[in-house]
C-alpha cells in the first residue's frame, strides 16, 4: 500500500460522452497509486462515470465551450473526487424525495448509485452557475 501526502490532480474534459472514459481511467490510475483494492477502484470508476454523465446531461449542452472539471484530492488514506459543471444546477433533495416516493424515472438512479458506492457524497449547487458533486472514498482497513 502506498501512502501519500495531500496532493491534487485536475482534469478538464469536453462536455461529450466519449470523454467519460478519460475521467474514469484517470480516477482508476489515482486510486491504484493510492493502494485501493480492485472492488473499490471499480466503485470509484462507476461513481465518477455517473457524476460526469450527469454533468454532461444536465450541466451544459454538448455545444457548449465549457468543460467539465474533475479534481482528485489525494489525502492520506482518502480520495476525494469533485466533478464540476457550469449548468443551472438541481435540487438533490427533491430528486431523492421523488425516488423515495416510488416515482422512479429513467436515469433517476445515478445519484443513489453514487451515494451507495462512496463513503460520503456532498452537493454544492450554485443556481445558474453550476453544480459540484464531491465524492469521498476511504482506503479499507486504515
Amino acid at each position: 500500500m502506498t501512502t501519500t501526502t495531500a496532493s491534487r490532480i485536475e482534469l478538464k474534459i469536453p462536455s461529450r460522452p466519449e470523454f467519460i472514459v478519460v475521467a474514469r481511467l484517470t480516477v482508476a490510475a489515482v486510486a491504484t497509486r493510492m493502494g485501493f483494492d480492485y472492488d473499490d477502484i471499480e466503485d470509484l470508476k462507476v461513481a465518477t462515470g455517473e457524476a460526469v454523465t450527469n454533468a454532461i446531461q444536465h450541466g451544459q449542452s454538448a455545444a457548449s465551450d465549457e468543460n467539465i472539471v474533475i479534481i482528485c484530492h489525494m489525502e492520506p488514506h482518502t480520495l476525494v473526487i469533485e466533478v464540476r459543471d457550469t449548468g443551472g444546477g438541481f435540487n438533490p433533495e427533491l430528486r431523492r424525495q421523488v425516488l423515495e416516493e416510488g416515482e422512479l424515472q429513467e436515469g433517476g438512479l445515478g445519484l443513489l448509485l453514487i451515494e451507495s458506492l462512496m463513503d460520503d457524497v456532498q452537493f454544492k449547487i450554485r443556481p445558474g452557475r453550476g453544480t459540484m458533486v464531491r465524492m469521498t472514498k476511504r482506503l479499507a482497513g486504515v
